[in-house]
C-alpha cells in the first residue's frame, strides 16, 4: 500500500462499497498474520485495517437502519 495522507486515506475508504472494504480488510488481516513485514508497514496496515473495520461497521449500521425503517412501514 502506498503511503497516503490520513485525510486521503479516510476519503478513499469512505468511498468503498462494503464488499470491497471487507475484502481489503481480509487482505490486511492476512498480511498482518503472516508477520513477514516490517514494523512500519505493520503499523500502517493496522491503521488501514482499523479504518476499514469502522467503515464496515458504519455500512452495516446503515443497512440495519434501512431494514428497520422498511419493516416499520409494513406494519
Amino acid at each position: 500500500m502506498a503511503k497516503l495522507s490520513q485525510k486521503n486515506f479516510e476519503k478513499k475508504i469512505s468511498k468503498m462499497r462494503f464488499e470491497d472494504a471487507l475484502e481489503r480488510l481480509e487482505e490486511v488481516v492476512e498480511t498482518l498474520s503472516s508477520q513477514k513485514i516490517n514494523l512500519d508497514l505493520m503499523i500502517e496496515l493496522y491503521a488501514e485495517g482499523n479504518a476499514l473495520r469502522e467503515h464496515c461497521v458504519k455500512k452495516l449500521d446503515e443497512a440495519k437502519m434501512k431494514i428497520e425503517i422498511i419493516s416499520s412501514l409494513k406494519n
